[in-house]
Parts: structure tokens; C-alpha cells; sequence
């Protein structure tokens, strides 16, 4: 989101529809975020790539099965370098829905959010958070 003096905010939505604003770019709270639960970005975006064997610009955040992060365009781009990157989580996105041009994420409990991938490219991204969630898991067993 976008901050009334220009710069670059987070929103938080919860499934309960509520929000919380936080004047800070993306990355520094998902450094936060993960700070706290003793992981870093680094290690992850290293993780997915390495997974995904290719160089990917936004990758899917995996911590685990409940808490797996899938990227998305989460506002209009109004610069030529900024990224527009938002997250949701994948145990929550019930449904993808486009009507009249616009795609919505549905989430269990009905809350939804407008993002601004193609309904085939964000199936294609959730498709490899849950490919990726599944290696994950298949290396956990075997470890």
C-alpha cells in the first residue's frame, strides 16, 4: 500500500476482515515476521530457489504447512521499479475468482482480496507453493 505521503506501507488483512496498517515497506516486516519465528527471507527465497532450479524473482515463502506464503501483485504498480509485491497465505485461499476483469482471492471464513495477477498466473504460483510445500515435506521425511 501506499502511504499518504508516497512512500510505501504494509496491510495486514485478517480472515475476520479486520486490517492493520504498518508504515513500513514489505521486506522490512516479513524480516520481522520471520525474525520472530526464527527464519530469515534469505534462507527461504535461497530454499525456493533452489527448488524451483531456476533464478525466481518472487518465490513462495514455505515455513510450513499452515503458514506457506504465495506471492502476489497486491497493488497497481506506479513506478517502473516498484514491485507491487504482496502475500497470501496458501492455507487459507479457498477460491480464485474473476468477474468483470478483476481477480479476487477467497479465503475460508468469506473474507477475499483483490490482487492484480491473472487468474492463470496465480493458480500457476499456488501450484508451486503446494509443490513446493510437498518436497518440503517428502525431505522431512526422509532426513
Amino acid at each position: 500500500m501506499y502511504l499518504p505521503d508516497g512512500t510505501n506501507g504494509t496491510e495486514i488483512s485478517y480472515l475476520d476482515g479486520t486490517k492493520d496498517y504498518i508504515p513500513k515497506r514489505l521486506c522490512w516486516v516479513l524480516d520481522d515476521l520471520l525474525f520472530h519465528l526464527r527464519s530469515s527471507t534469505g534462507i527461504l527465497t535461497r530454499q525456493s530457489r533452489t527448488m524451483l532450479g531456476k533464478n525466481a524473482r518472487r518465490v513462495p515463502l514455505v515455513l510450513k504447512k499452515e503458514f506457506s506464503l504465495v506471492p502476489v501483485k497486491g497493488r497497481q504498480k506506479i513506478g517502473e521499479y516498484d514491485t507491487a509485491t504482496g502475500y497470501i497465505v496458501l492455507h487459507h485461499a479457498e477460491k480464485i475468482i474473476h468477474t468483470d476483469g478483476r481477480t479476487q482471492v477467497q479465503f475460508t471464513g468469506g473474507t477475499s482480496v483483490q490482487v492484480y495477477d491473472n487468474p492463470r498466473t496465480l493458480a500457476d504460483k499456488i501450484r508451486t507453493a503446494e509443490n513446493l510445500l510437498t518436497q518440503m515435506d517428502v525431505e522431512d521425511k526422509t532426513s
